[in-house]
Parts: C-alpha cells; sequence; structure tokens
C-alpha cells in the first residue's frame, strides 16, 4: 500500500509541471528540466543559417548543464524545424507553447518564419528571443519579442554610409528579395537613402528560388540605369547567383550585399565571383582584427570561437552567434527568475519576459546587449563592421 502510495505521488508530480519536468524517484532530491523551445531553419533556403545557429545553441546547452545549469536544473531546448516556411513556422510555435509547455521560444532564422512566431508567441504571453533582423519584427507590439542580430536598420546605415564614405559614390540600384527580409531591406534603404546624400535610380525584386536566367533579367535591367554601386539585400541562395551573373556579364560595379550574406554558403556558391564584395556584419567574422581580446565581448568571442571549432571543426559565423547569443540571453534570465515559481507556467513566462527585459551590458557574440521598455533589439551599428571578400576570405573594408 505504502509503494501505491508513493508511485501515485511520482505520477502526479510529473503530470502536475508545467514548463519543468521531474525526473528520478520520490523520496530523494528531484533533478529539474526547463524547457526551452526553438523554432529554426533546418531545411529550405534558409538551412545554412538555422544549421549554424542549432549548433551554437546545442553546444551552449551541453556546456551550461555540465557547469550546474539554473540552480542545479538543467535545460533542454526542444528545435523545431520550420522548413524555411512562415505556416510551418507558426505550427511549430503552437506546439512548442501548448504542449512542450516551454518557458520561452527563440527563432526563427528568416524574417517571415519569426512574424509568424511572433503572432503566437505574443497571443500566448511567452517570451520571444528572435535571429532575424528584418525591421518589422519590432516595429510595434514588441511586449514579448526580442531579438539578437543587428536589425536591418543598422546595417542599411552601416553599408550606406560605407558607399558614401568609402566608395564614394551617389548613384546606387538594389536589387532585393521579395519576402519579408529583402522587403523590409528595400523599405529601409529608401527612407535612409537621403541621410547619406545617395540616390537610388533602379530597384528591382527577385524570388527566394530566381533562376541564374531570371536574375540576368533583373542585372540587364538595371545595367540601363548606370547604377555606380549595386545593394543586395537578401540571404543565399540569391545573393551568390547575382554575384556570379555579375560576373559572367562583365559587370565591375561595387556589390554591397546585406548581412544576411555573412556565412560559408555565400563563399562556397559565389566561388571567385564573392571577391570583391562588400557587406555589413557582426564582428565575430573577423573579432581578433576587430576586437580587444581582453574586453568583456573579446572574452566571450574568443571562447566561443575556440570551442566551437573544437566542436565542430569550423569557426562560427554571424548566425551561429545569433543563435549563441539567444540562449545566452534566455540562460542569464533564467538564472535571475530561479525556478521557485515554475508550477505556475503563466506567471513564470511573464516573470522571464521581465527579466529579459531588464538585461543590460550583457556582452555576446554580436555585441553588448542592453534591451529596455522600448528597445527591444539591444544593438546598435557600432556593434557592426564592414567586410570585403579577397581571394575567397573575410577582411576588413577600407
Amino acid at each position: 500500500m505504502r509503494k501505491s502510495r508513493v508511485l501515485v505521488l511520482c505520477l502526479a508530480l510529473l503530470i502536475g509541471t508545467g514548463g519543468i519536468s521531474v525526473l528520478g524517484g520520490c523520496g530523494s532530491k528531484s533533478a529539474q528540466t526547463i524547457k526551452i523551445g526553438a523554432v529554426l531553419s533546418l531545411s529550405g533556403a534558409n538551412a545554412p543559417l538555422g544549421t549554424a545557429e542549432q549548433n551554437s545553441i546545442n553546444l551552449f546547452v551541453k556546456q551550461f548543464n555540465e557547469a550546474g545549469g539554473v540552480n542545479g536544473a538543467k535545460i533542454e531546448v526542444i528545435i523545431k524545424d520550420d522548413e524555411s516556411n512562415a505556416n510551418t513556422a507558426l505550427d511549430a510555435t503552437n506546439t512548442l507553447v501548448e504542449q512542450e509547455n516551454v518557458v520561452a521560444v527563440m527563432g526563427s532564422s528568416g524574417t517571415g518564419p519569426s512574424l509568424s512566431m511572433k503572432n503566437a508567441a505574443s497571443a500566448a504571453e511567452v517570451p520571444q528571443i528572435a535571429c532575424a533582423a528584418g525591421v518589422s519584427l519590432t516595429a510595434d507590439n514588441i511586449k514579448w519579442i526580442f531579438r539578437t542580430p543587428p536589425t536591418d536598420a543598422m546595417a542599411v546605415a552601416k553599408a550606406l554610409s560605407f558607399i558614401s564614405r568609402n566608395l564614394q559614390k551617389t548613384k546606387i540600384a538594389v536589387l532585393y528579395d521579395s519576402n519579408a527580409f529583402g522587403s523590409d531591406g528595400l523599405k529601409t534603404v529608401e527612407s535612409k537613402i537621403a541621410d547619406y546624400g545617395l540616390t537610388i535610380v533602379a530597384k528591382e525584386s527577385y524570388q527566394t528560388d530566381e533562376t541564374e536566367e531570371g536574375m540576368d533579367t533583373h542585372l540587364t535591367k538595371i545595367q540601363g540605369s548606370n547604377p555606380e554601386v549595386l545593394v543586395v539585400w537578401g540571404t543565399n541562395p540569391g545573393p551568390a547567383k547575382i554575384a556570379v551573373r555579375m560576373q559572367a556579364k562583365g559587370m565591375t560595379i561595387p556589390f554591397v550585399g546585406s548581412h544576411g550574406i555573412a556565412n560559408q554558403k555565400f563563399l562556397t556558391d559565389a566561388g571567385a565571383a564573392a571577391n570583391g564584395v562588400f557587406f555589413p556584419a557582426g564582428k565575430v567574422l573577423l573579432w581578433q582584427d576587430a576586437l580587444d581580446a581582453n574586453s568583456p565581448q573579446g572574452k566571450v568571442v574568443k571562447k566561443c570561437v575556440e570551442d566551437f571549432q573544437a566542436e565542430y571543426g569550423s569557426a562560427p559565423d554571424t548566425f551561429a552567434g545569433h543563435g549563441w547569443d539567444a540562449i545566452l540571453i534566455a540562460t542569464e534570465a533564467l538564472n535571475q527568475v530561479g525556478t521557485d515559481a515554475l508550477d505556475d507556467l503563466p506567471a513564470y513566462r511573464s516573470k522571464l519576459r521581465d527579466q529579459i527585459e531588464k538585461t543590460s551590458n550583457l556582452a555576446g557574440i554580436g555585441g553588448v546587449f542592453t534591451y529596455s521598455a522600448t528597445d527591444h533589439d539591444g544593438l546598435t551599428p557600432d556593434d557592426m563592421l564592414m567586410v570585403k571578400v579577397v581571394d575567397g576570405k573575410w577582411t576588413l573594408a577600407q
């Protein structure tokens, strides 16, 4: 009879917990697991972004749990693939929130899927830490959403300033992906162009899966406007195709890309055509040149790069940094909130949101994060630099 009571008690504990799992036998100190959700693009067009984010999150979780977790409670990140699709991202978020009872969600890798996640997370009042850069994510209704990458506005400011001051050009054409990220980029360029004394002489949109023949058509139209610089706003595979077709057509004007190409995939797909391409990016790509190794961010980046290299055999790119920063921000807040109130999941999610908003001077991979009630972006343009591809490698642009 005593055994039956113990069994019933154990089952009650397992069923009654929300974002916390109670493992192990009753009568001893229970081990706790805090569940966090992540929706990443592990297949489809954004797979190079999502795979890098997944790798860094998994590495961080391994190290965090080995170091003791949150007051002895381990964290578990449940990762769902959105297939680079906004509807899939929405379904995955609802599953994580309603069935897995996660305390927060991270993701997605692209702006469109992240916007879908935002709708679900905000409605359920679950904090979301996004890994996408589109300005529309935090244009309004920011209560439950935070982000780790520099925004389009920051990247555009960096790129346009470079065109004006360093390249000393004034006439630009914009070739942008028709998806949410590219469209946000165009709107941001249009809103800031006059601040830098520049003029848009042509603009063309392309489909994410546009063929090389289709890119040729867009480039031919653009050539007729005689731009001095081509600004390409999108993530792979489009920008790599554009670089290849520009080279084939003998177009020698500077190619200035978005921070969406700050990964090895662009170099691989574009090949020799990547040489000479400029783009804004976080400092992790060239951290040894851009950061003081003894600064708070320098120390964090150095350790992350070394550990990531040891684990995966390659250095992390900016997208790996977005994933690392997302789980870093979440666990910093979890450490402050603790585990005592996990039995009331809605209240715990709210407390976690409030604590994330208090994040201040937190050194991460993408920069030093400070959120506030009116700023859920956390970074500034100073957290970015301009990169130039030379001989297939990233270098500081001059």
